[in-house]
């Protein structure tokens, strides 16, 4: 609140109180912790985009672990028979157990079988290094399903 005081003498002004600075720390959240282990409770959510005709994308957000494989696989699977290209979008997984690796490669199998691409996209640095481990890096697209979105659209040109 301001208020005004007179002082006396030469040079008298009218002067402002400064508020004290306020402490905005308590306001910032802070920073979300990695850990190695999913928190058990964070369900995993699978999205389905078809940005075009040719080309679904399943977004997968959350952890990536045993009693999530079987809903990635349902979800994979059926979306391989709808679009020539599809498009994995791991840039959401926030952990990935590396026994995924069986379901991936059942998967890209079972695309191969149908005449369709399945693309994997990956941002996390961790989950890139266990789809290489897994030697399934050949496959994978650093990024978002995006820039493999850009990498398979029609050139006009």
């Amino acid at each position: 609140m301001m208020s005004t005081e007179w002082s006396s003498g030469a040079g008298s002004a009218l002067l402002h109180r400064e508020r004290a600075p306020v402490d905005l720390s308590e306001l910032v959240p802070s920073p979300r912790r990695e850990s190695r282990v999913p928190d058990r409770d964070e369900p995993l959510d699978v999205r389905l985009h078809a940005p075009t005709p040719e080309t679904v994308i399943v977004r997968v957000i959350g952890p990536l672990e045993g009693h999530s494989y079987a809903t990635l696989a349902i979800r994979v699977r059926q979306q391989l028979h709808r679009a020539p290209h599809v498009i994995l979008d791991l840039s959401s997984v926030t952990w990935m157990d590396l026994q995924v690796a069986t379901v991936l490669r059942a998967l890209h199998a079972m695309a191969v079988d149908c005449g369709t691409h399945l693309h994997i996209a990956a941002e996390n640095e961790r989950v890139l290094e266990g789809l290489r481990r897994i030697d399934l890096g050949e496959r994978v697209v650093p990024g978002t399903a995006d820039a493999v979105l850009a990498c398979i659209a029609p050139r006009n040109g």
